[in-house]
């Protein structure tokens, strides 16, 4: 994971450059914590920039500092992962193999070589030949891109990771690759921003686009190769679907399974795959170890685990893809719930003042107790490796002093109430410190497995269950369709930025190009079966397969949200709705 930013402005007033630059540099730094570095040059007469980048190390034998200046002068700030679609030499980083591919290559070859990377990215880089500047994301949208455009307030451009909040700074959307001509395009004359889009993306999404942003006829190639399959259960299907048993009890897991086979065992090897990829391009130090020759035995990897589906099923497969000789950091978060208890008379005759009644903090949130049981299951069927159940606890006090400081600049440019309670919950849980059995411990993972993804595709939010109430399986797959045709809007960008923060890289295995192609190639009725009840029908084949391989208390426990699991929402004003503006974002 790395901080990316490149901003510019007019040569006469380079010293607001330069402050933006500097505001938003520990931002940066916290993503890339072991190289930082910067480059100042002239685009034109009138117009100057600076690029600058912090690393986190993940590829190559040892860092590689940004940004990367190749020798035709072009400047290329990564941040990303090559996970498959390229074989990247042992020696090198993707970041210098792809400055060395770019060097000399026009913008056809560009195209063609970002639509086969799989894996997450955002791309800066600067073309010096045609004074062009090439920025985007990837086709979900999964690392994060804020933009600042110019304006007669400041006549100045901004592209970062992350910036301090701004009531002018936006997300750049995750819609293709984007282009600013400095030969044809000036900052404070008819400035505007070239998109060339994926080949996937819906005319109305381009159509909402304000009027500087101008989309050009090519089209870049999705990595994404079967697009969702959206035939319907003939009534042959259907009847064979009443047979089979709702329920995911000892008795009737093998059913299902039987029933469910052949998928269960394409699904559970294009994730394996996924996470193998995930694991294996990291370094064999964790973020204490990084500038050591000892060899490390820390924990590279760690899972934010809440000990439902979507995490346990990442923590049982993780097991198979790394040394058992390796532990793992189960990351779980819990933040405070006031219980009012009843003092001792005795003890009380000191403070009248509390009417005998003192708050007591309790963390036995819903998301604790499940991340408990499962962790408890998961040591029993894979002994051999040590699992590290880290319990963070977040107090009232310590949430108010970190949104203040940090968070709130990194949920930005979202603001509502939902954004913030997800965000809160994700950061504390990404920082990794808590407590293990019962001592203080800090996480040094270098890479988090995360569960973004799962539900969007298997039907797993409550409310495809309300549209198949409403519609049926026509419905549901018209819910479907529309959830995975977006998911480039669905706050990804907002969920690298807070968890990327303590200098860890975030992945998301259930967004693999792989895994969402194999899945878009089933029928929905494989997928997921609503007319079974809550916990059993959504995601059926993710918790028949979780069942099957013996972690049964995830398998059958509904889809619970961070922000309710953990209990922050019930910590925070319970009278808020999750659209509303929220407050304590909002700079006073």
């Amino acid at each position: 994971m790395c901080g990316i930013c490149f901003v510019c402005g007019l040569s006469s007033s380079l010293c607001q450059a330069e402050e933006q630059a500097s505001l938003t540099h520990s931002l940066l730094h916290h993503r890339g914590p072991d190289s930082c570095g910067h480059v100042t040059l002239s685009i034109t007469d009138k117009l100057s920039a600076i690029f600058h980048g912090c690393v986190l190390w993940l590829q190559g034998p040892v860092p590689t500092a940004q940004p990367v200046t190749d020798k035709e002068g072009n400047v290329l700030l990564w941040n990303g992962d090559i996970l498959a679609g390229y074989e990247i030499p042992g020696e090198k980083s993707d970041t210098k193999y792809i400055s060395d591919y770019l060097t000399g290559k026009d913008e056809e070859e560009i195209m063609f070589f970002l639509s086969a990377i799989k894996g997450p990215w955002s791309l800066i880089y600067y073309q010096k030949s045609t004074k062009r500047l090439y920025f985007g994301r990837d086709v979900f949208g999964r690392h994060s891109l804020v933009w600042r455009l110019p304006s007669e307030q400041r006549w100045m451009f901004l592209v970062s990771s992350v910036t301090q909040r701004n009531a002018e700074v936006t997300e750049v959307p995750a819609l293709g690759l984007y282009y600013i001509d400095f030969l044809h395009s000036k900052l404070d004359v008819d400035f505007h921003v070239n998109l060339i889009p994926w080949n996937h993306v819906n005319e109305n999404n381009l159509e909402a686009l304000p009027s500087t942003i101008h989309i050009q006829e090519q089209r870049l190639e999705s990595p994404i190769k079967n697009q969702l399959n959206i035939s319907l259960p003939t009534e042959d299907v259907l009847e064979d679907l009443r047979a089979l048993p709702a329920s995911l009890d000892n008795e009737h897991v093998d059913v299902l399974y039987n029933a469910l086979k052949d998928d269960i065992d394409r699904l559970l090897e294009v994730l394996k795959t996924s996470i193998q990829r995930r694991v294996d391009m990291c370094p064999q130090k964790c973020q204490r170890c990084t500038n050591t020759q000892d060899k490390c035995s820390h924990s590279r990897i760690a899972v934010l685990f809440s000990g439902g589906l979507d995490s346990a099923m990442i923590a049982l497969l993780l097991d198979s893809c790394i040394p058992s000789s390796e532990s793992v950091d189960l990351l779980n978060v819990a933040f405070e719930q006031r219980i009012p208890q009843r003092q001792d008379k005795k003890k009380n005759q000191l403070n009248c003042a509390s009417n005998g009644i003192i708050p007591s903090r309790d963390y036995n949130v819903p998301d604790r107790l499940s991340g408990r049981s499962c962790w408890q299951q998961l040591t029993e069927i894979r002994p051999g490796r040590r699992w590290n159940f880290v319990e963070i606890d977040v107090t009232g006090e310590e949430l108010a002093r970190q949104r203040e400081l940090t968070i709130s600049h990194l949920v930005a440019p979202l603001n509502s109430v939902l954004d913030d309670s997800i965000g809160c919950a994700l950061w504390f849980g990404g920082r990794g410190e808590g407590t293990l059995e019962g001592s203080p411990y800090v996480s040094p993972a270098r890479v988090l497995l995360c569960g973004m993804g799962a539900d969007e595709q298997l039907a797993g939010y409550s409310r495809h269950r309300g549209r198949f109430s409403a519609g049926g399986w026509p419905a549901l797959l018209e819910e479907i369709d529309m959830e995975i045709s977006r998911i480039h809007t669905r706050n990804l960008g907002r969920d690298n930025r807070i968890l990327a923060d303590h200098g860890r890289a975030p992945r998301f295995p259930y967004l693999d190009e792989d895994v969402v192609s194999m899945l878009n190639s089933l029928p929905i009725w494989r997928k997921a079966n609503l007319n079974m009840p809550r916990g059993v029908g959504e995601k059926i084949l993710l918790r028949t397969a979780c069942a099957r391989l013996g972690l049964t208390t995830a398998a059958g426990l509904p889809k619970r949200a961070i922000q309710f699991g953990s209990r922050i929402a019930k910590l925070e004003n319970s009278k808020e709705k999750g659209s509303d503006t929220c407050s304590r974002l909002v700079e006073n």
